[in-house]
């Protein structure tokens, strides 16, 4: 679902990151971003920092199920829910950046 993702990551020598860099759609910009990975009451969190955003970040939180509660860490405000927003994946970030007043 929308909500449900299987992540499979691991590191990448200099090499791989070449050889896969050579085949990078160039019709698409880079994007850049600063991730933060912090834990909260047993749960694990990701905030992605944006450049082009002053007032925006955007947060993921890794659950077993979609359906588990969780608290946010105090001094998180959520603007809007994007979970299921495709233009807010990084593919589609790449092809246009939405402005703040986009977001909100």
């Amino acid at each position: 679902s929308d909500l449900k993702r299987i992540e499979i990551e691991r590191r990448l020598s200099g090499e791989e990151y070449l050889s896969l860099l050579m085949e990078a759609d160039t019709t698409k910009r880079q994007i850049r971003k600063t991730r933060y990975c912090l834990t909260y009451e047993n749960r694990y969190f990701e905030i992605d920092v944006y450049p082009f955003w002053k007032t925006v970040a955007v947060m993921e939180v890794e659950l077993e199920r979609e359906d588990q509660p969780f608290t946010l860490p105090e001094g998180i405000t959520v603007l809007r829910e994007v979970t299921e927003e495709p233009w807010m994946k990084n593919a589609a970030l790449a092809r246009h950046i939405p402005t703040e007043a986009e977001l909100l």
